[in-house]
């Protein structure tokens, strides 16, 4: 029997998370903005190493859910990263949260003005407008978990930067931003 990482999106929880922010943030929704923050009732039940998968630099990514199975809510994707692997260099996002969750390995992670070292079972959630970057420093694979809150179209970076460093090239210093502000993602010239 195969084992299966099984990823639920169930409309009814994100529903209740999304009213409860908003009540939070002071928003008030009627019904029909209600009915537009559900999300699909379709399940994505995906089989380890399943999902569209691109190759960044010496990282690999697979897609879990992107934007377009969640009405843009959230997309949440796998990161493979080997020793020595960069998986961002440090940025902000405007209008999105990211999060980390690390499935095996160690990265370091930069969030806000503090590098912390995130062994297997380490989350971080990286509120709007908080610089960050992470990298696998250490000697061994590294697998994460990273989610985008909202969504909207964000694996179309991931892909636009797989055509940018296909064969090993280092992307155009130029392309790189454009794509980056493309992409709600703004570059932030701090050590990391």
């Amino acid at each position: 029997m195969m084992n299966y990482e099984v990823f639920f999106i169930h409309h009814s929880y994100f529903q209740s998370y999304f009213q409860s922010r908003s009540r939070v943030l002071g928003i008030e929704t009627d019904h029909e903005e209600e009915k537009q923050m559900t999300l699909p009732t379709k399940e994505i039940v995906l089989a380890p190493g399943e999902g569209n998968s691109l190759a960044i630099g010496i990282n690999a990514l697979t897609f879990k859910a992107i934007g377009a199975d969640t009405h843009g809510r959230l997309g949440l994707f796998e990161m493979t990263q080997e020793p020595g692997g960069i998986g961002a260099s440090p940025h902000l996002h405007r209008e999105m949260e990211e999060l980390f969750y690390v499935l095996e390995g160690e990265v370091d992670i930069l969030v806000g003005d503090q590098t912390i070292k995130a062994e297997a079972g380490a989350f971080v959630l990286v509120p709007r407008s908080t610089t960050h970057a992470f990298t696998n420093r250490g000697t061994e694979r590294a697998r994460l978990l990273v989610m985008f809150c909202p969504g909207g179209e964000r694996e179309k970076y991931f892909e636009g930067l797989a055509k940018l460093t296909q064969g090993g090239q280092k992307p155009d210093p130029q392309a790189l931003i454009e794509l980056m502000r493309q992409f709600d993602q703004e570059p932030v010239d701090v050590n990391f």
